[in-house]
């Protein structure tokens, strides 16, 4: 299997393909904005999650595909913020963001070279693409994680989705 092949497995289980983790599809579906809009104390909504996957999924792939940022820095704390407007229009466009730059950056992989991926991300240090990727697809396996916890903790969660 080559890196290219690896990486877009580890998208595919991200967005909707099953695996070793609940993929995004499920651990969002039937989730209203109202719930979504939860939060315990200092810890994150689902939807303040999903806002900070959607910031940094498109700004890689923006990278990736060589097109300039619209922002130059932001601090990790500010990729968590909503919109105070709970409606289900907005929680519908927050999720097909999401959906959509996940869907962008397999489509990115699959029009690549396998030369790409050992190109370096960054001008300092040297980072390969293929190592990028890997760790945004981490990052995203954790927070859908955690969305999964979180639905767990309001009993939003049905076991039959793919986790006990």
């Amino acid at each position: 299997m080559t890196t290219k092949e690896v990486l877009l497995k580890q998208l595919s289980a991200c967005l909707d393909q099953p695996n070793w983790f609940v993929p995004l599809s499920a651990a969002i579906e039937g989730l209203s904005a109202k719930e979504a809009s939860f939060k315990s104390g200092t810890a994150n909504s689902v939807w303040q999650i999903i806002t900070h996957l959607t910031f940094w999924n498109d700004r890689y792939l923006t990278r990736f595909k060589e097109l300039p940022l619209s922002q130059i820095h932001i601090a990790n704390d500010e990729t968590f913020s909503t919109n105070e407007s709970f409606t289900e229009e907005d929680w519908q466009s927050a999720i097909k963001a999401l959906q959509n730059v996940l869907s962008e950056w397999i489509k990115a992989l699959e029009e690549c070279s396998e030369e790409k991926l050992l190109l370096s991300a960054y001008k300092e240090p040297f980072e390969p693409w293929s190592s990028v990727i890997s760790n945004l697809t981490i990052h995203n396996a954790y927070h859908i994680g955690q969305i999964v916890e979180i639905r767990k903790m309001y009993g939003l969660w049905d076991p039959k989705n793919g986790v006990h």
